[in-house]
C-alpha cells in the first residue's frame, strides 16, 4: 500500500502547475464527485419518465466584414438560450434543463450534434439524483444529477454527461494567480467548445492515462456543459464526432445593456467595473466589430492540437462577463489575449477577428490607465 501511494503522489507532481488537472484518476474522480455534489439538483419536482435508448454507430466528424448596419440577429441560426437573470431562492433551487432530443442515434440541442457512441445508451430527465452504482455502463446522461456513492460502487461506469451552462460568476478580489485562462475549439459546423486551463489539462491527460475524466466543456451557443468519464482511448473518436449544424456568419451578438462587465485575465488582476458608461463604450466597441470569421478560417494554421480530433483555436483567452443587476452573468465573450490569430466569440452568437492590441484597448476602456 506505500508503494501505491508513492507511486500515486509522484505521478500528481511530475508536472504540476496551479489548478492543473491532477494525473491520477482516483482523484479526478473524487473532485468530479465534489463538483457533481455541487451541481446536483437540491430537489426535483415531478416524476419525470427516464427513457433508456439503445442507439445505433459512432458517427466521426469530419475574413470578411459585415455592413455596419447589418443586424446580427437576423442571420440564420439557433439562438442560445438566455441566461437566467435572477438569483434563486435559497432553498428552492432546481437547476434548469437543457431541452435536448434524440434523433436518429444523436443527442440535439440548439443546432449541436451529440452521437450516442455505439452500444450506449440515453438516460434522461430522471426524477431523483443518480450514483455510479445506479448508472448503467456506457450512458449519455442527459439532466442527471449525482449522488455521491463513496466506496460503495469500486468501478465507475463509463458515461457522458449533458447538462445546462451557466457561465461562473466573477469573483472580486481573486488572487491572480487563480485566474484561469479560456480555450476555444471550433467544432464542424461552427460552434464553440470552451475549456478552463483545468479542464484543457484534463483532456490532455487522457494521452497519459488509461481513464479520461473531464467535469465541463462549457457549449454556449447550445446552452449545454459537457462532462464525461471513459477510457482514454474511446475519446479521439467521441470528441471528433460531436459536430453542429452550419452556424452562418455574423457579428458579435451582445446584451443591450449590462450593469457591469468583468474581466479576467490569466495570471493578472482582473477588472471590475459597474461605471455605466465605461460598460456602453466596452458593448460598443464590441458591436463595431465587423471583420466576421468565416467557415474554414478557423483553427489558423499555428492551432495546437489538443488530443485527436480537437485544435485549439483559441488559447489563453480572457473571458469578459456582462451581468445582470442581480449580478448573474448575462453574456460572456470569449476574447484573444494575443495578436496571433486573434478572434473574439459571444455566448449569445457570432465570431469577429480583432485588430491588434484590441486586449489593452479594451482594457484601458474599462478602466482607464490599466495595461
Amino acid at each position: 500500500m506505500t508503494e501505491r501511494i508513492r507511486s500515486l503522489l509522484d505521478a500528481a507532481v511530475a508536472d504540476a502547475r496551479p489548478r492543473a488537472a491532477d494525473p491520477v484518476p482516483e482523484v479526478l474522480r473524487r473532485s468530479r464527485a465534489a463538483r457533481r455534489r455541487h451541481l446536483a439538483t437540491a430537489g426535483a419536482a415531478g416524476v419525470v419518465a427516464v427513457a433508456l435508448l439503445t442507439t445505433g454507430g459512432l458517427v466521426a466528424g469530419g475574413a470578411g466584414t459585415t455592413p455596419a448596419g447589418t443586424d446580427p440577429s437576423a442571420a440564420a441560426g439557433p439562438t442560445p438560450p438566455a441566461l437566467p437573470s435572477i438569483a434563486p431562492t435559497k432553498g428552492a433551487y432546481e437547476r434548469p434543463k437543457v431541452a435536448a432530443t434524440v434523433v436518429d442515434g444523436a443527442v440535439r440541442i440548439h443546432g449541436l450534434i451529440l452521437p450516442v457512441p455505439d452500444g450506449w445508451q440515453v438516460l434522461s430527465d430522471p426524477p431523483e439524483p443518480l450514483s455510479d452504482c445506479q448508472i448503467p455502463e456506457g450512458s449519455v446522461l442527459i439532466n442527471v444529477g449525482y449522488r455521491p456513492s463513496g466506496m460503495d460502487c469500486p468501478k465507475v461506469p463509463a458515461q457522458i454527461h449533458v447538462r445546462w451552462w451557466q457561465p461562473p460568476v466573477g469573483r472580486i478580489g481573486r488572487p491572480r494567480q487563480f485566474q484561469e485562462g479560456l480555450s476555444e475549439v471550433v467544432l464542424p459546423g461552427g460552434q464553440p467548445a470552451w475549456l478552463t486551463d483545468n479542464e484543457v489539462n484534463n483532456v490532455r491527460a487522457s494521452q497519459r492515462h488509461e481513464w479520461s475524466v473531464v467535469s465541463e466543456v462549457q457549449l454556449p451557443w447550445a446552452g449545454a456543459d459537457l462532462a464525461w468519464e471513459m477510457t482514454s482511448k474511446s475519446v479521439p473518436a467521441f470528441v471528433s464526432s460531436v459536430t453542429s449544424d452550419p452556424v452562418p456568419a455574423r457579428r458579435l451578438v451582445l446584451p443591450e445593456t449590462a450593469s457591469s462587465a468583468y474581466l479576467a485575465v490569466r495570471s493578472q488582476d482582473q477588472i471590475h467595473s459597474t461605471d455605466a458608461s465605461a460598460v456602453s463604450r466596452v458593448l460598443d466597441r464590441l458591436r463595431g466589430l465587423d471583420r466576421v470569421v468565416r467557415d474554414g478560417e478557423l483553427p489558423c494554421a499555428s492551432a495546437p492540437e489538443l488530443v485527436p480530433g480537437w485544435r485549439l483555436a483559441g488559447k489563453d483567452m480572457v473571458r469578459l462577463t456582462f451581468s445582470y443587476p442581480s449580478g448573474l452573468p448575462q453574456a460572456v465573450v470569449a476574447i484573444s489575449s494575443t495578436d496571433d490569430c486573434a478572434f473574439a466569440t459571444s455566448s449569445m452568437g457570432g465570431r469577429v477577428w480583432l485588430p491588434p492590441g484590441f486586449l489593452a484597448e479594451l482594457r484601458g476602456l474599462l478602466a482607464p490607465g490599466a495595461r
